[in-house]
C-alpha cells in the first residue's frame, strides 16, 4: 500500500487526488514542520520537505512533480499520449504551475521566508501582479481543460494550487472558465473524498 507523507490541504493533496482516481489504497501520514526536521523523516527526504510518496515496494519519491509523474505513468491515468500537442500542453502547464504559480503563492503566503517584515507588502504586491498574468494565461488556454477536451493530472494540480489563493472570489470572477473547471472538480468523487478526509484531521 502507498503512504503519503504530507500536511492537510498542502502540496501533498495532489498525490492523494491521483491515488484516489486510480482507486489505489493509501495511508496519509501527517507531518508537521517540527517532524519534517527530525531524523526519521529526513531519512525519507533529506531536504526535509513534504510531500513524500512511499511506494508499496518501499522506495521513496519526493518533489511534487516527480510524485505526479510516478502515479500517472505507473497507473497510466490522466496523462496525454506522448508525441502529441496535448502532451506538450500538459508538460508546459505542469511546469508553469509547479514553478511560477507555486512560487508566487509561497511569496504571498510565506513572505517571512524571503524578506524582512517592512518589505512584506512589496514582495506580495509583485507576486500578486505576476500571479494575475499567469492565471490570465491559464484562462486563455482552458478548453475546457488545460490540455483540451480530456481531463489530466494538470487540472487536478490546478485545483490544488488555486485553493491557496487569498482572494478566490476575484480569481474566479475575473476568469469564468477557471471558475467552471474548479466547480466541476469540486464535485468529482476522488477530490470530495480527499477534501472530506482532510477536514476531519
Amino acid at each position: 500500500m502507498y503512504k503519503v507523507y504530507g500536511r492537510p490541504f498542502a502540496g501533498s493533496l495532489i498525490a492523494e487526488f491521483l491515488l484516489s482516481e486510480a482507486n489505489e489504497k493509501y495511508e496519509f501520514i501527517k507531518i508537521d514542520y517540527d517532524t519534517s526536521k527530525q531524523d526519521e523523516f529526513l531519512n525519507k527526504n533529506p531536504l526535509g520537505k513534504i510531500p513524500v510518496l512511499e511506494c508499496p515496494d518501499g522506495h521513496l519519491v519526493f518533489e511534487t512533480t516527480a510524485i505526479v509523474a510516478h502515479i500517472v505513468e505507473t497507473k497510466n491515468i490522466l496523462i496525454p499520449e506522448i508525441e502529441t500537442q496535448q502532451r506538450d500542453l500538459y508538460n508546459q502547464s505542469m511546469s508553469i504551475m509547479s514553478t511560477s504559480i507555486y512560487q508566487n503563492y509561497h511569496h504571498i503566503n510565506h513572505s517571512y521566508y524571503y524578506v524582512s517584515e517592512e518589505n512584506y507588502d512589496d514582495l506580495r504586491n509583485m507576486a500578486t501582479t505576476r500571479q494575475a498574468t499567469l492565471y490570465n494565461y491559464i484562462e486563455s488556454i482552458l478548453n475546457p481543460y488545460l490540455c483540451g477536451e480530456e481531463i489530466t493530472a494538470a487540472d487536478f494540480y490546478l485545483y490544488m494550487i488555486s485553493a491557496w489563493d487569498q482572494n478566490r472570489k476575484k480569481l474566479f470572477t475575473d476568469r469564468p472558465k477557471l471558475s467552471s473547471l474548479i466547480k466541476e472538480l469540486s464535485d468529482r468523487p476522488s477530490i470530495k473524498k480527499v477534501i472530506t478526509s482532510h477536514s476531519n484531521l
